[in-house]
């Protein structure tokens, strides 16, 4: 069957509406169609070939929406690049992509890229001068784009994802969250990121909405200052973004304006969405998915914490002989990606006849919905018991007065035996007391769960998404141990 993903997304829509508002610029879907059609020539004039990659390395904005979509209407394949990215990663990622361009503003990147360079304004002209082309017909099984794994557990995969993807993405914002084209979509999240594109960026295509963009790397108060700006219907974000809203003084004011909040990326704490839902009267949708899946897959609209399937997806467990028991599960359904681009390891490990295989673990529940049971990596032996680190974690969040987010770890002794780190941050104006309250926290927990150091940090590290980086905290105390035993604020090995 042939189609093309850009041209499903734009096609039947009303072109005097507003597509994508984005600080002072906002374009029509009307132009937008025009600007996609020209930048697709002058992608195609260049050179691109079907099914060749460019990577589109800018800030979230009118250029890269038009950009992107030019590459796919092309034939080509895109590629969205956090345009903060360390050097290494990017390194990493232009060897292992093979490019054919690379769309930037980075002038000192042109050298290094040579004729793959493409500066953002250069491309603007050639887009002006370029005469509309038909969009390219493409087998809906061909790679029409691709988004990167966030690297929370090692080097960034690239997930490739099929031009079928647009013929479903959608479902999730019109049959759980009831969107139409009259909402305002605002992601919190930059695009390059599999959430806000699957479930703002496309979805709000395909339904043919308003698109909210902002530029800025997403903090409490620059989120706040586009709501209150641009006034989106629906917010897309993630728990740690939620949690600072309110902590910031900012969610009441928030609460007035949208409708339907969704949170995704990390575990939805209980605590966080009944304080959300006290303060905004709004509460916050929950949902599970991955690059790999790039829409929500599995869904809770906030009552508990059962997900269920989300429309045209279907979820079976990897062990069905054990209903009662953690399991991984197998998605199936049009928006599974492909899957990874040469990574065979990871490939076979993950997607298997067509389905898709995450390491996270979930329980079935009677009424044939899922709980999350954190990830494979989350529980954990300690002094001969399992540890879930993920409860650990929210239990010490909730207890300790004064800390601002916290994160546990099992990491090794200097035996190599694992016990439990806790990496937490205080809040400014209790930082002197801070530590005491968090050991008198940790002193009261059982033996096998009690940390065996405690470690305050200036803030977390996480992704530009906001989803905690683990592996970067099992470097640093792996660091700290070298350079100082017992570390500072360790409490000594649980008995």
């Amino acid at each position: 069957m042939t189609t093309n993903a850009a041209h499903v997304l734009l096609s039947g829509h009303d072109r005097q509406r507003v597509a994508f508002v984005c600080g002072d610029d906002s374009i029509t879907y009307g132009a937008l169609i025009e600007s996609v059609a020209r930048a697709a020539r002058a992608w195609s004039v260049r050179g691109l070939g079907r099914g060749e990659r460019v990577a589109i390395k800018l800030a979230d904005s009118i250029d890269w929406v038009i950009a992107y979509l030019g590459v796919i209407w092309s034939g080509g394949v895109a590629v969205g690049v956090n345009p903060r990215i360390p050097e290494d990663d990017w390194s990493y990622i232009v060897r292992e992509g093979a490019f054919r361009f690379v769309l930037h503003d980075d002038d000192a990147a042109s050298p290094a890229l040579g004729a793959r360079s493409v500066a953002r304004d250069d491309f603007r002209g050639e887009i002006a001068r370029a005469a509309p082309m038909p969009a390219t017909a493409m087998h809906e099984d061909e790679p029409c784009f691709w988004c990167h794994s966030s690297g929370s557990s090692g080097r960034p995969k690239a997930v490739v994802h099929a031009h079928r993807f647009a013929s479903q993405v959608h479902r999730v914002a019109v049959d759980l969250l009831g969107i139409t084209e009259h909402d305002r979509l605002f992601a919190s999240s930059k695009l390059f990121f599999a959430y806000p594109l699957g479930n703002s960026f496309f979805a709000g295509m395909k339904i043919g909405a308003t698109v909210v963009l902002d530029p800025q790397w997403p903090t409490a108060q620059s989120v706040a200052e586009t709501v209150m700006r641009h006034r989106p219907t629906v917010l897309f974000s993630v728990p740690a973004l939620y949690r600072n809203l309110i902590k910031a003084g900012l969610a009441r004011t928030l609460g007035e304006h949208l409708r339907v909040c969704v949170s995704a990326g990390e575990a939805l704490p209980p605590s966080l969405r009944e304080e959300w839902m006290k303060q905004t009267g709004i509460t916050i949708a929950n949902g599970f998915g991955a690059s790999e899946t790039l829409s929500l897959v599995l869904f809770n609209r906030g009552e508990g914490d059962a997900l269920e399937p989300t429309p045209g997806v279907e979820i079976t467990p990897c062990h069905r002989d054990r209903s009662s028991a953690p399991t991984r599960l197998e998605i199936r359904g049009p928006m599974v990606a492909l899957g990874y681009w040469n990574r065979p390891d990871a490939q076979a490990e993950h997607f298997r006849d067509g389905a898709f295989i995450p390491g996270d673990l979930f329980v079935a529940t009677d009424d044939r919905r899922w709980r999350f049971a954190g990830r494979e990596d989350s529980l954990v032996k300690i002094n001969g018991r399992w540890v879930d680190l993920v409860a650990l974690e929210e239990r010490l969040c909730l207890t300790c007065f004064g800390i601002r987010e916290g994160a546990v770890i099992a990491a090794p002794d200097a035996d190599g035996v694992p016990a439990i780190a806790f990496y937490y941050s205080p809040r400014s104006e209790v930082e002197a007391c801070c530590a005491d309250c968090v050991q008198r926290c940790a002193q009261a927990l059982p033996s096998y769960q009690r940390p065996r150091w405690l470690r305050p940090l200036p803030a977390l590290p996480r992704t530009p998404t906001g989803k905690l980086l683990r592996r970067k905290l099992l470097d640093l105390h792996c660091a700290q141990e070298v350079e100082q035993e017992p570390a500072t604020g360790a409490m000594g090995r649980a008995s």
